[in-house]
């Protein structure tokens, strides 16, 4: 088909077009290059809502956009990521969509002649391109929102512009942990402004001369005020087709919807240990009839920080379901009309221009076609056909209800729209939710768990609060010291992976080795700088993880500690952590993993695991079993240990020489075992109770009763003391009694709630100590031995005992000593039947004294006083008396007399008598020292 070139150029200027498009073509193919020819756009208030028509990914606004051209080789690339500018005549100044193109097409060509289609979208639609996952901490959503903006400056020809126009930037709350995960960056930050009640519209400021065109900001707003009057801020209902001067609204209606009228939102608010609750209600009717119809939320634990905020997000659900209770839906020619702008409705029968009758734009939908010349249109359409665009993405579908067509057989109409409006006095805020309760702008779910490295301020091993939570990292931050290698954006908003303390917030740690956390009580083991840590999250909330445990990592040695790789030096700030008894194949390393319990490290070895430590053993071998407790102060130095069962040197996994069987318990230190209630230390094999003890008290009343016997025939022999009282009352043998009876004392049990469960056992009435053995009790020491007694000491032998000093041997005592024996054999075939008492010295003296009272010594046979090497001397201060059968010989007062009742003999080898003589010998007694009571007893 051919046509005249030469008479279209004629035609070919946009200056009087309603619609004109500067490019970055301009420049190289002249300003008419791309000449407008028709538009679909749709622009809204965002977030955007799903709703029919509308794609939700939409930021803002979306230009379809067909061109002319007289060039049919134009590249793609030369528009695409450039900044274009449509002007849009109206009955006022003209309305200006700038923006950047980001879909470019050629629509078809013919002779010369082709259409292109282009979709122009704002700066913020550039965010649904970047996919990240970050995390931002202690930051406010204003605060996050424009630290994702800044990354986009300098890329590309993006000009982001934006500002906020908030009522109060106070309230919105430092949010311990938002995490960005998996998402695009549009979504992130449309999640983020609709969970707070802000929204969005984009102003557009034009300038063709310019190199980019002119300019758009997009105002992130939270009240009303926000929104600026539209130019036609007066704008008249008139019929379709009527003839007015000025553009008009001529479809209008209403529509009203049966909504919830109450929001409840619940939080679990973990520090405060509590429930948090705030509602609100709506202020508008339904209908005539108020019914309770209650929207109870609960969107996770520590959703909000505080009552007020709690209220706020509960005050903002609620604004956002009244703003949507009545809709009111119009379309007509206003080309001035733009998303985010106000205007006073009049000329309508239920609105006259009052302030009842002020509304806000929503949403607009937008159709033009370019006024071309008639021969030009005729043209186009024989060699390109009619101009189709996707509604689906445009949102123009719904200009096809029939209610807001202009007539059938009316001319196409040069522009027209459709539009959404609200109410100006009533709130708008963006829904969280549809009708049904599905979210709109979700938060990304973590599907299962997953692992993290725990940071902390570089060189501490421990990084921790009170309530015992950490701070890690996880595998997909981004940053100088990220565990991927990768960097992250600059400039940085965002905590980037510094694998230290701003790595991330506080994360609270499941319980220890016992999974319990009471008041006070329960487990404990806080995972330390490095571990390699498994994370899951609360409802699958990125938000709110918690380490549930931790896990080995790097690659084991083979025979000996530690990994061949990762050690100490991991990416970021992790260590490699190596099973502590892993089963190998050489020497003791080599068993079949039969080793299990818990090892801690001291905390400045906790990268390279090479110090001090504790550990409690299970050790399964089949018949071999022991546990073991050891405290290490250093490194396989056995400072402390408790070991049962098969006694086992052990050094980290290697199962060394056994060293006995049963228990050990030993120390390089101090040790002390302390019973307030009573100990036993027996060898005795008596299965049972706790304290069963039948041996030792049979021992104890044996030797209770040896003792009562055995005091009573000295008693009968005159071998008792002045006072002293009856056998079975002297302090030894009822001390004895009294130790028999703490020991077979009983109790009963408790069941927990203070009642008794009727059984009884063994239990000490007093804190005793008893020593307890069937086979003998040997107590030894190269140095000295001490036994001493507050009260009495027993020494009890059903046979011999025997003391035994290499030096002096000391029978002290304050009252009195009595010494005394049977004096019988107990054998009468024993060779030597001597008994009795025998007081030897084999060398030195032996000395009796009575220094305060009489000394009597008495035999029932013969006595004997001799000197077998010297002399006998026996004086008295008075007299001495020697006397037998009747006769005696006394020595007092200087004079010597000898009686008898029958004959004296003198009998000598030779006789003298001569005159008087004297002799005498001195015996000086000692004086007698004070002698108190012991200092521990007389002071208790």
């Amino acid at each position: 088909m051919s046509f005249d070139i030469a008479s279209m150029l004629g035609a070919w200027n946009q200056s009087s077009r309603v619609m004109r498009l500067f490019t970055t073509l301009d420049a190289e193919y002249g300003p008419d290059a791309l000449m407008a020819e028709a538009l679909q756009a749709v622009e809204g208030v965002g977030p955007v809502e799903d709703v029919a028509d509308i794609d939700h990914s939409m930021a803002g606004y979306r230009l379809q956009l067909a061109c002319l051209s007289l060039n049919a080789d134009i590249s793609l690339r030369k528009l695409v990521g450039q900044p274009a500018l449509l002007e849009l005549d109206t009955d006022g100044q003209p309305r200006h969509f700038h923006g950047i193109v980001t879909d470019c097409r050629i629509a078809g060509a013919n002779g010369g002649m082709a259409r292109y289609r282009l979709t122009i979208e704002p700066w913020l639609s550039f965010l649904r391109y970047r996919r990240d996952s970050a995390i931002y901490q202690d930051m406010t959503v204003p605060e996050i929102v424009e630290s994702v903006f800044r990354d986009y400056q300098g890329q590309g020809k993006l000009q982001p512009q934006w500002r906020f126009d908030l009522q109060d930037p106070e309230v919105y709350a430092r949010r311990s942990l938002t995490t960005q995960y998996q998402e695009s960056d549009l979504d992130f930050v449309t999640r983020l402004l609709a969970e707070e009640g802000m929204f969005y519209y984009i102003e557009h400021q034009g300038d063709s001369s310019s190199a980019s065109r002119g300019t758009h900001t997009v105002v992130i707003a939270d009240h009303n005020g926000s929104f600026k009057r539209n130019p036609r801020s007066d704008v008249a209902f008139s019929k379709v087709g009527a003839v007015i001067a000025q553009d008009n609204i001529d479809h209008w209606r209403s529509v009203r919807r049966w909504q919830t009228n109450s929001v409840e939102i619940l939080t679990w608010d973990y520090r405060q240990a509590a429930v948090r609750e705030a509602a609100a209600s709506g202020n508008a009717d339904n209908a005539s009839d108020q019914l309770v119809l209650a929207s109870r939320d609960a969107p996770g634990v520590y959703a909000n920080e505080n009552r007020q905020q709690a209220e706020r997000q509960a005050a903002n659900q609620m604004q956002a379901i009244e703003a949507r209770n009545k809709i009111f839906t119009g379309a007509g020619t206003v080309r001035a009309f733009a998303a985010g702008t106000s205007f006073t409705l009049s000329g309508h029968v239920d609105h006259h221009g009052t302030d009842n009758d002020h509304f806000v734009l929503l949403r607009v939908v937008h159709q033009a076609h370019n006024n071309l010349a008639a021969d030009l249109g005729g043209q186009v359409a024989r060699l390109l056909g009619s101009v189709s665009f996707d509604e689906d993405k445009s949102g123009a579908g719904r200009l096809r209800e029939a209610a807001l067509q202009v007539g059938e057989g009316d001319a196409r109409a040069v522009y027209r729209n459709r539009f959404d409006a609200i109410r100006s006095k009533i709130a708008y805020r963006p829904l969280l939710v549809d009708g049904d309760g599905v979210q709109l702008h979700p938060k990304p779910l973590a599907h299962g768990q997953q692992s993290a490295i725990v940071v902390g301020i570089d060189g501490q091993p421990v990084h921790t609060d009170r309530d015992n939570r950490i701070r890690v990292q996880f595998h997909w931050q981004r940053g100088e010291r990220s565990h991927s290698g990768l960097q992250s954006p600059t400039p940085q908003g965002h905590a980037g992976a510094p694998a230290n303390e701003k790595a991330g917030t506080w994360v609270r740690v499941l319980a220890g080795m016992a999974p319990t956390a009471g008041a006070n009580w329960g487990g404990q083991a806080v995972p330390r700088v490095g571990q390699e840590v498994l994370i899951d999250f609360i409802e699958g909330d990125i938000d709110r993880p918690v380490v549930i445990g931790t896990l080995y990592n790097g690659q084991g040695q083979k025979n000996a500690q530690g990994n061949q790789a990762g050690q100490g030096a991991g990416a970021g700030a992790a260590t490699g952590n190596a099973p502590a008894w892993f089963p190998g194949d050489a020497a003791g390393h080599n068993h079949a993993a039969v080793l299990t319990g818990i090892k801690t490290q001291a905390l400045g070895a906790s990268a390279s695991g090479g110090g001090a430590y504790n550990q409690l053993v299970f050790d399964d071998t089949p018949g071999q079993s022991r546990v073991a407790l050891h405290q290490h102060a250093n490194a396989h130095d056995g400072s402390s240990e408790l070991n049962l069962g098969q006694l086992r040197q052990q050094t980290d996994n290697q199962r060394l020489a056994a060293t006995g069987t049963g228990f050990e318990l030993k120390t390089q230190y101090s040790a002390a075992l302390r019973a307030g209630r009573g100990l036993l230390v027996s060898t005795d094999k008596d299965a049972g109770a706790q304290l069963e003890v039948r041996r030792a008290l049979a021992q104890l009343e044996q030797g209770g009763e040896r003792q009562r016997r055995l005091a009573e025939t000295a008693q009968k022999h005159n071998a008792k003391l002045d006072g002293e009282g009856e056998a079975a009352k002297l302090p030894a043998v009822e001390s004895l009694a009294d130790a028999a009876e703490v020991i077979k004392a009983t109790d009963s049990a408790s069941t927990g709630n203070g009642a008794q469960d009727g059984s009884a056992a063994t239990a000490f009435n007093a804190p005793q100590l008893q020593l307890s053995s069937p086979s003998g009790i040997a107590a030894v020491t190269p140095a000295s031995a001490i036994l001493a007694a507050g009260v009495t000491s027993s020494i009890s032998a059903g046979r011999a005992i025997n003391q035994v000093a290499q030096g002096n041997l000391h029978h002290l005592a304050k009252t009195g000593i009595s010494l005394f024996t049977y004096g019988q054999a107990s054998d009468a075939s024993k060779p030597n039947q001597e008994a009795g008492i025998a007081m030897h010295a084999a060398s030195g003296r032996v000395s009796l004294q009575s220094q305060a009272g009489q000394m009597l010594l008495t035999a029932a046979k013969a006595l004997t006083v001799a000197s077998v090497g010297k002399d006998v001397s026996i004086v008295g201060k008075q007299h001495v008396l020697l006397t037998a059968q009747g006769a005696w010989l006394k020595l007092e007062g200087g004079n010597i007399e000898v009686h008898g009742p029958g004959a004296m003999e003198f009998k000598a080898s030779a006789k003298e008598l001569t005159g008087p003589q004297g002799s005498s010998a001195s015996v000086a007694m000692p004086a007698p020292g004070p002698l108190a009571d012991c200092e521990y007893k007389t002071g208790a």
